[in-house]
C-alpha cells in the first residue's frame, strides 16, 4: 500500500496553517506555544495513523483500487521485452 502521499500532504497542509498562525500570534506579542504542540501533535500521529489504517486493510484483505504498475509485476515485464 502507498500511504506516503496523503499523509504527507496532511502533514504538511496541516503544519503550515498552524506555523502561520503561530506566526500571527507571535507577532501579536504572544508566543504559540499552543500551535506548536498541535503541530507537534499533528506530525507525530498522521503518519502513525496511515499506518495502522494500511494494516487494518490488509488485514481485512481488502482489495487495493490503485493500478499494479507494470514493474512490479515480474511476469509483466517478461512479456515487455
Amino acid at each position: 500500500m502507498r500511504l506516503h502521499a496523503p499523509t504527507k500532504a496532511s502533514t504538511w497542509g496541516v503544519g503550515g496553517v498552524l506555523i502561520a498562525s503561530m506566526l500571527v500570534t507571535l507577532a501579536h506579542g504572544r508566543p504559540g506555544i499552543a500551535e506548536l504542540l498541535i503541530t507537534l501533535f499533528v506530525f507525530v500521529t498522521a503518519p502513525v495513523s496511515a499506518s495502522l489504517m494500511g494494516q487494518a486493510a490488509l488485514h481485512l484483505r481488502l482489495a487495493s483500487k490503485a493500478p499494479v504498475p507494470r514493474d512490479a509485476v515480474p511476469e509483466r515485464r517478461a512479456a515487455d521485452r
